[in-house]
């Protein structure tokens, strides 16, 4: 199938690329203790000739940049799921474990369980050119923690 992108990763594209800006409100964390609402700004390209989409972001509180992440998103055809990478200045080394993420309807989801909790990474489409996202955590043996959310809008 070299040269022409899965139905999978179309849609991939579709909803995620472009510039996006937005209102990030963070809540308090061990990652950051007072919480708080930032400005955020993602990146969004397809490359490899649409079988990935890679992201940069960045978040600003005050004008200062405070966070930044890089995130690469695709569809793994055998496991039968989206795939998401995501590397940002909060976590002290890269965790190279991917998330793995489905469709309902118009709400992307990943999941992933690492060494410090699992964690929830939500994308809810609700009209082309934006999109609503969240952040949860749940650590062994407590419930679902939301972290921060979101909404962005797409630009041009």
């Amino acid at each position: 199938m070299a040269g022409s992108m899965t139905p999978e990763q179309q849609r991939l594209v579709d909803a995620m690329c472009g510039t996006w800006l937005g209102e990030m409100q963070s809540f308090p964390s061990p990652w950051d203790p007072v919480g708080g609402s930032a400005q955020g700004r993602t990146q969004a390209r397809a490359i490899v000739g649409g079988q990935l989409v890679s992201t940069d972001y960045a978040e600003e509180r005050e004008g200062v940049v405070t966070f930044r992440g890089h995130g690469v998103y695709g569809w793994d055809g055998p496991a039968q799921c989206y795939r998401m990478y995501w590397f940002d200045t909060v976590q002290p080394t890269p965790t190279l474990l991917p998330a793995s993420g489905h469709w309902v309807d118009s709400v992307l989801t990943f999941e992933v369980a690492t060494d410090v909790a699992e964690h929830r990474y939500t994308y809810h489409f609700l009209e082309p050119g934006y999109y609503e996202f969240s952040i949860a955590l749940r650590r062994a043996g407590q419930d679902w923690h939301l972290y921060a959310r979101g909404q962005y809008a797409r630009q041009g």
